[in-house]
């Protein structure tokens, strides 16, 4: 049985991974680091892709309800209460949906992280909450992640696909950071995890010709 606790984390974790904390001003857009100090400014962006103005760890409203717009801006701290506000009402909307009993805490924050990112009405029409009850193996369940809510505005969208294949991998336990930041590109990482490998290759090598020379 899912921990709940414990499925919420791990999903609230992922989602900081994914979403960035962006923020952009009339003189500047930038990723704003997640130990930035709490009275940080953030400023409300635009997100191109799904049409609709974002802030702190994509949110595109506030707790009471009101829609992120143009010329909005909140606090670091602010951006973080609300990510996991927003994540423990998307965990709420998908409880009675998916038989979250029989689901692994990776599992469930897999689903969690979907809706958060999809929105409840587009999870369900996925039909993942179908296969989940009709009892289908964790494989077909994360085949049927990977192909869902590919599109933003109608339109094929790479960086929702990337985002469902992550997904994917957190349902069925074979996510991790790595993987995730290599297949996104991210220069930063794969630059570290490059020297990594080349100095561990390089000393391999050594001692091979060391002790076979």
């Amino acid at each position: 049985m899912a921990n709940i606790d414990n499925a919420v984390r791990i999903a609230t974790e992922f989602i900081k991974k994914w979403e960035k904390l962006s923020s952009s001003s009339p003189t500047s857009s930038k990723i704003i680091s997640a130990t930035a100090p709490d009275n940080t400014k953030v400023y409300a962006y635009y997100d191109s892709a799904g049409k609709v103005w974002t802030i702190g760890w994509g949110n595109t409203y506030y707790e009471h309800g009101a829609k992120v717009k143009s010329g909005d801006s909140i606090t670091k701290k602010q951006a973080d209460d609300l990510v996991v506000f927003i994540v423990g009402q998307e965990e709420k909307a998908i409880r009675s949906l998916v038989p979250y009993q029989r689901l692994k805490d990776n599992q469930y924050a897999a689903l969690i992280s979907i809706t958060y990112n999809a929105g409840e009405g587009n999870f369900k029409a996925s039909s993942i909450d179908n296969l989940l009850n009709a009892g289908a193996s964790d494989a077909e369940v994360s085949a049927k992640i990977q192909d869902s809510i590919v599109t933003a505005s109608g339109v094929y969208n790479q960086g929702l696909k990337n985002r469902r294949i992550d997904e994917s991998k957190l349902f069925d336990g074979s996510y991790n950071v790595l993987y995730s930041y290599y297949l996104r590109n991210e220069k930063n990482v794969n630059y570290t995890a490059a020297a990594i490998s080349i100095l561990a290759i390089t000393a391999i090598s050594f001692w091979y010709y060391k002790k076979h020379k």
